[in-house]
Parts: structure tokens; C-alpha cells; sequence
């Protein structure tokens, strides 16, 4: 069973019932008519509804398969960085694997043709000397440096001497390419959000409150003032304003 999206049905909701009180008042303030002015209304509560449930159920659907990336990606860093060194010269071994050649390690260093890999996993980034121990290698195969992240200045010094630098958002992708991501990591030990913080992380658009009630009150002044269009866009202005604020959060 599907779970529901309560803060989904919220959202779009809350859009709805802005459209429904701006062209419920503004329609019955040019047409003198309640009837004609409701049924505008209700056909802008469903309209605009519908559509901001569409919009943000994609950006919501986008916003998930990013942070889903993004979490793979510091689980698989973290087990990168505590798994043995046999365990990664042999991971890698098989993802550089092709149909005419197979890898070989020799010395905790994986040659795969031309190219010649050094795997410096750590939970800093790589420095200096990490590189520099790759460029002391006497080798005269394509070297490559495998690595979850790397420092400035040891990127611009793997630049001056041609050794190319691999991180984790290429390492992510070969992996799962080739199906060889791992299914338990070392370490899963991500510490849960509560449900008080998801929810108070929700609702925390402080703008949206403030504006909502500031613009229906306006809405509601322009049944007794001398000056109704002023209060009718205003209060139109105020609420469309909140909906674009929780839209954009």
C-alpha cells in the first residue's frame, strides 16, 4: 500500500483554497453575483490545485532520486575508506573488467592495458603526498588515481605531472553501471530524522502564515471599504505570494 504524502495534499491544497478566495472576490466585486462568482471559484480551487499538485509532486520526485544519489554516494565513500585493501583492488578489479581483457593486481595496483590505477581511498581528501606516491611509481602505463575526493593542490599536482584523478561521482557511476555496488556497507549506522523534525523541517516556511492571513484579511476588508480593488489585489497579491513561497520550498 502506497504511503500518503500528507505534506503533498497540504501544499496543493493550501494553493487551492488562495485561488478560491482571490477569484471568488475579485469575479463578485465586477459581477454583483455570488452564484457566478462561487463557480469561478471552484473551477480555479480545482485548477489551481490540480496543477500544484503536479508541480510539486515532480520537484518532490526529483528532489528523491538526487538525495538518494547523494546518500549512496557517502555510504559508498565511508565503505570505501574502511574496507580492506584487498577487498577494493578485486571491486575494481571486476568494474575495469572487459569482454578482451581481464586486470591484473600486482602490489596492490590494478593495470588494465594502458592504464595502471592506484586506489587511495580516505576519508580526507587526497593530498600531496598521495599523489606523490604515484608519481615516484616508475611505470610507463597511463596512471590513474582512484579516490573518493582530492585537494586543490593536489589535483594541480597530478595535473603538472599527467596522472589522472578519479572521484567518487565517477567511482558511484562505473559501479553501478556494472551492478557492483555493494548490497550491505561496512557502515549504515546514518542517524534517523525523528518525525517532529521532518514535520517541523515541513512547516517551517515562516513566510507563508504571515502572508496567507494578512492577504485574507484584505480579501475580507474589501466587502466594507470605500476602496475594495485596492484591498482585492492586494490581498490577491499577498496570497499568490505565499503560495509561490511554499512552492519554491
Amino acid at each position: 500500500m502506497r504511503k500518503i504524502n500528507l505534506p503533498l495534499i497540504l501544499d496543493s491544497a493550501f494553493t487551492a483554497v488562495c485561488a478560491f478566495l482571490i477569484f471568488f472576490t475579485a469575479i463578485r466585486y465586477y459581477t454583483k453575483n455570488v452564484y457566478i462568482a462561487l463557480g469561478f471559484a471552484i473551477c480555479a480551487f480545482l485548477l489551481f490545485g490540480s496543477l500544484s499538485f503536479l508541480y510539486i509532486s515532480r520537484k518532490q520526485d526529483k528532489k528523491l532520486l538526487i538525495s538518494r544519489d547523494e546518500k549512496q554516494k557517502k555510504l559508498l565513500s565511508l565503505h570505501l575508506s574502511l574496507s580492506s585493501d584487498e577487498y577494493i583492488a578485486e571491486l575494481f578489479t571486476e568494474s575495469l573488467k572487459t569482454e578482451d581483457e581481464t586486470p591484473q593486481i600486482k602490489g596492490g595496483k590494478i593495470y588494465a592495458g594502458d592504464d595502471l590505477y592506484f586506489t587511495v581511498f580516505k576519508m580526507q581528501p587526497i593530498s600531496e603526498d598521495d599523489v606523490a606516491c604515484a608519481v615516484k611509481f616508475k611505470s610507463d602505463k597511463n596512471k590513474i588515481i582512484l579516490c573518493n575526493r582530492v585537494s586543490a593542490e593536489a589535483a594541480a599536482l597530478a595535473e603538472n605531472f599527467l596522472i589522472e584523478i578519479k572521484q567518487i561521482d565517477y567511482i558511484y557511476k562505473l559501479l553501478k553501471d556494472k551492478k557492483l555496488l555493494p548490497e550491505k556497507y561496512v557502515y549504515e549506522g546514518a542517524k534517523k530524522i525523528g518525525a517532529w523534525k521532518k514535520i517541523k523541517a515541513r512547516f517551517s516556511r515562516k513566510i507563508c502564515a504571515p502572508l496567507f492571513w494578512s492577504g485574507m484579511a484584505l480579501l475580507a476588508l474589501s466587502y466594507f471599504t470605500f476602496f475594495p480593488v485596492y484591498y482585492i489585489i492586494s490581498g490577491g497579491i499577498m496570497l499568490t505570494l505565499s503560495v509561490v513561497a511554499l512552492a519554491l520550498n
